[in-house]
């Protein structure tokens, strides 16, 4: 049996319910962008030396395939993102502001390679999170994935910088070398 079905040859897909919905479309573009975010956590995982960061991220993956189910139905009868998962993501980024000094100014990617690579699935949240408030506009979203979205993100940075942390890494502010006030 083929990987393949050839059914989305004519540029077309499906959601589970709905058949014939355009491969550009905005529920889809927002589908693959979380599709995208979760292979990059994936890369993330793979480097990570902390078991805490692993277990971390891979219960932040498990919650993508949630988001990824909800956006993908066009039936009620999925899972879907929930006030729980919102609480447990807050209350990880309030346990990791604990080990780094509060932020007064924009920094620079980078770092370890923990780092890079969470600031990396950082931005890749972001334009999720943006694909999300666009289809919000033309589609009825549950307000706690738009929640939850924003805060997937600040999760990734606040795990950039704990890792850089743990390295003894200093964070590097941006030189505004031409400047002028």
């Amino acid at each position: 049996m083929a990987l393949y079905t050839g059914k989305g040859d004519n540029g077309t897909t499906c959601l589970l319910g709905k058949t014939g919905v355009e491969k550009d479309d905005d529920r889809i573009e927002a589908l693959g962008t979380y599709d995208e975010l979760n292979s990059v956590i994936g890369v993330v995982g793979a480097f990570a030396g902390s078991d805490d960061t692993v277990r971390i991220l891979k219960s932040a993956q498990d919650d993508i395939h949630t988001i990824c189910a909800e956006l993908g139905a066009a039936v009620e009868t999925v899972p879907k993102i929930t006030e729980k998962h919102v609480e447990r993501i807050e209350k990880i980024i309030a346990e990791c502001e604990r080990f780094v000094e509060p932020q007064h100014s924009f920094l620079l990617p980078g770092g370890s390679k923990e780092a890079a690579l969470l600031h990396l699935s950082r931005t890749v949240s972001r334009r999720a999170e943006r694909q999300l408030v666009r289809l919000a506009k033309s589609a009825e979203v549950n307000p706690l994935l738009l929640k939850y979205a924003n805060r997937l993100s600040s999760l990734l940075h606040i795990m950039a910088r704990v890792e850089n942390r743990r390295r003894s890494i200093t964070e590097e502010k941006p030189n505004y070398e031409y400047w002028k006030r």
